[in-house]
């Protein structure tokens, strides 16, 4: 017989309830209250135990990074159940948990089920209905599957659902109430994935002090010219573009590239995203741009007189058919965590965002892609044009994460908004913001004296 599930709980109450739960249902659960159950968690994977965790806050990225390793280390899951999660900020995170391989969950029903379909099943999970009612078998349908390999559920006593039990079982393994059953099916699909991660990719010919000569300096928020400078040389798709500084070489900038022209205004202190009516679209000759530019100025001048203004960008202007806006940052081990949604006003607006690891593979990326709600704008089309984008938006993200992973002591984030996805299924990067760390200004601090 398997040993216990050990439940490492940050709360009390948690813990009774998982006990008497697993308790009902036959689940064998040993729960205990530890003030760091993550680390707790990590500690019991070595030594071989099975767990689990039940908690009342959402862990940190980091802890998340190492409880995945050890659990691919020791080659057991650890469900991850919370109590609420929904905020932005913890959504993401518990999405990065799911993407590294950890079964997440909401409250203890699920978490129960969850353990029960561990003790009793191998991935893929399959079930079927065979020996429902109608309602449960309703509840269950976007869960089920009808291969031959698949285990039949059965109604069990109090309204709950248990597998069928096979030729030689005393008793059939109750897994609990049907909605938890869909929820840890659920949680234990979407944590699956391959076997090895990538290694994250080194980009060739990137010269390191072309990228120190822009990040030097006291910890800050870079402008996008800056940020773009620092990004280019990882060779990130970038618009043709040029930074002005008065009304003529703006005018003049606009009939080199050729018309119609996108004119944003350049500043570290107002960003282009959160002000949109500091940017203007298809300017359609060098008169217009010379009055756009006067505008531009006079309206971030008024916005904020304390802002550092440093002109404006006069860049091609190309049809995007999809805006996305993408947080990078640094993860342990290696890895970088990636914020990923819709920058359009309705996108944002919607919450409509996902968050994934980096590297990653072309599925893994596409299999994030398609959480987002509005994933048929990004992978509508062929097979052919669908892969297409797949590749342009994972080699660019694999690109920024392959910057942040060289500079991971400097760089605190990079942020895109948007990354634009254009009609022909190319990417570039319209608005850059590279956030440099106080490692500079640290290293200052350590230099001995007199040096």
């Amino acid at each position: 017989m398997a040993s216990p599930w050990s439940i490492l709980c940050d709360d009390p109450a948690a813990a009774v309830e998982v006990a008497r739960l697993g308790a009902e249902l036959g689940v064998g659960v040993a729960p205990r209250v530890t003030p760091g159950p993550v680390r707790e968690a990590v500690a019991a994977l070595q030594r071989g135990e099975r767990v689990a965790l039940l908690l009342l806050g959402v862990p940190g990225e980091d802890e998340l990074v190492g409880l995945a390793r050890a659990a691919d280390i020791a080659g057991s899951p650890v469900p991850l159940a919370v109590f609420g999660g929904t905020e932005r900020s913890e959504r993401q995170v518990l999405t990065l948990a799911a993407d590294l391989g950890v079964p997440v969950l909401h409250e203890v029903g699920p978490l129960v089920a969850a353990l029960a379909l561990l003790d009793a099943l191998a991935p893929p999970f399959e079930v079927g209905a065979k020996g429902l009612e109608p309602p449960d078998r309703r509840r269950l349908e976007g869960v089920l599957g009808g291969g031959r390999g698949a285990r039949m559920l059965e109604p069990a006593d109090a309204g709950r659902v248990a597998l069928a039990p096979l030729e030689g079982e005393e008793a059939a393994p109750t897994l609990g109430e049907a909605r938890d059953v869909v929820a840890a099916l659920e949680a234990l699909r979407a944590s699956r994935r391959p076997e090895a991660r990538p290694r994250m990719p080194r980009v060739e010919g990137v010269e390191p002090q072309s990228v120190l000569d822009v990040i030097l300096g006291p910890p800050r928020v870079l402008s996008d010219p800056a940020s773009k400078a620092a990004l280019a040389a990882y060779d990130v798709p970038l618009p043709l573009e040029e930074l002005c500084s008065s009304p003529s070489r703006a005018a003049s900038e606009a009939t080199r590239i050729g018309f119609p022209v996108r004119v944003a205004l350049a500043s570290p202190d107002l960003r282009v995203w959160d002000h949109p009516d500091l940017v203007a679209e298809r300017v359609e000759n060098a008169t217009r741009v010379r009055d756009v530019f006067r505008q531009i100025m006079a309206l971030a001048r008024g916005r904020d007189a304390e802002a550092r203004l440093l002109g404006v960008t006069v860049s091609a202007t190309r049809m995007p058919r999809a805006r996305l806006r993408v947080q990078a940052a640094p993860l342990a081990e290696g890895l970088v965590r990636v914020a990923l949604g819709f920058a359009d006003p309705h996108g944002v607006a919607a919450g409509d965002e996902t968050a994934l690891v980096l590297p990653c593979s072309p599925e893994a990326l596409e299999a994030a892609l398609r959480r987002l709600r509005g994933h048929p704008l990004l992978l509508g089309g062929t097979p052919g044009e669908r892969r297409d984008v797949v590749a342009a938006i994972g080699d660019t993200l694999l690109r920024v994460a392959a910057f942040l992973d060289d500079w991971r002591s400097e760089v605190e984030a990079v942020e895109l908004r948007p990354l634009a996805l254009l009609v022909g299924g190319e990417v570039e990067i319209r608005e850059a913001s590279v956030t440099v760390s106080d490692a500079f200004a640290r290293s200052l601090e350590t230099m001995p004296a007199g040096r």
